[in-house]
């Protein structure tokens, strides 16, 4: 394979991986209810726990992303105020 071969895989996979983080964004945007479920949340430092509901027992992930994104962080500021 050639090194522009390569270049352009590794491209095309980093859009891949950025369009898989906005997508799981938005559906969790979508669904506000979700919040309310216990999940961990990566705040950049240390993972924090949110929520107040016990998930439903199907196992599937709710209330962050697979990277630990939680739209609690989006409404919350980063930096405490001044």
């Amino acid at each position: 394979m050639t090194r522009r071969a390569r270049r352009l895989l590794t491209q095309l996979r980093h859009f891949v991986e950025d369009y898989e983080r906005v997508y799981e964004r938005r559906e969790l945007l979508n669904r506000p209810w979700e919040q309310d479920f216990v999940h961990w949340s990566w705040n950049g430092r240390e993972w924090e726990l949110h929520g107040h509901l016990a998930p439903p027992p199907d196992g599937r992930r709710r209330g962050a992303t697979a990277d630990g994104w939680c739209p609690c962080r989006a409404r919350r500021p980063s930096h405490p105020p001044d």
